[in-house]
């Protein structure tokens, strides 16, 4: 997940181009996320039976199914930070509510850390900000609103977004993931959906339940990738 080196578009600095629409196409998406956090998603992929992370990247942003499940390598995949451009790409385009769910309080508040730490980028949508981030949630004046939830049922039962985003379930109790599957819901013409990423550490754990028996029973697609995509090319 490198970061691109600030260019220009037809002589145009990046700090200058005009603000565009809502991406349509997953194109139009790795773009505008180039442009806005001067990030590029990795679209290739190298593995047998493995996505680029960008694939679940666009999946998630489009909700071309209401759940997704990303299984990837820790420290090495950057599913973390994936997930946090997404959220931010979400808020500023859609202007779309989403809630950030650990396997602890701290890994809810590392996605926001890169998301808060993003808006430093040229292209950042400043404009947009209501305010600076504070430590668990972002607001946008489009209605976006990131929020930073604790790992318990009380949060997970909480507030109803149109999107979820879990990371390392498989640090989760299992009562407190079903609690969180409960909270996306569409609304003022956005649609719900909810990525559920980890690593599979446990054999008998929380991830082990979602492969094994849930994705298949509900046919949620599991998409997978390792640190061979996260460092390839575009």
């Amino acid at each position: 997940m490198a970061r691109a080196a600030p260019v220009t578009l037809d002589g145009i600095p990046r700090t200058r181009l005009p603000f565009f629409d809502p991406p349509e196409t997953p194109e139009d998406l790795w773009w505008a996320v180039w442009w806005m956090w001067d990030v590029k998603i990795p679209t290739t992929r190298v593995c047998p039976n493995h996505v680029a992370p960008f694939d679940a990247f666009a999946a998630a942003y489009f909700a071309t199914s209401p759940v997704i499940v990303v299984k990837a390598s820790r420290g090495l995949a950057g599913k973390t930070f994936s997930m946090a451009h997404l959220t931010l790409t979400e808020t500023v385009f859609l202007g779309a509510e989403v809630t950030l769910l650990g396997g602890s309080l701290e890994q809810s508040s590392l996605a926001h850390d890169y998301a808060k730490a993003a808006w430093d980028a040229p292209g950042a949508p400043v404009h947009l900000l209501d305010g600076d981030p504070t430590q668990r949630e972002t607001r946008l004046v489009n209605d976006g609103h990131i929020r930073v939830l604790a790992a318990s049922t009380k949060s997970a039962r909480g507030r109803h977004p149109q999107r979820m985003r879990l990371d390392e379930v498989d640090e989760m109790d299992r009562f407190v993931f079903e609690s969180a599957l409960g909270q996306p819901m569409a609304k003022r013409g956005i649609a719900s959906q909810t990525l559920i990423g980890s690593t599979h550490h446990y054999p008998n754990g929380t991830f082990t339940y979602i492969l094994e028996d849930l994705a298949p029973e509900k046919g949620w697609p599991v998409m997978e990738w390792c640190y061979r995509e996260s460092r390839s090319g575009q």
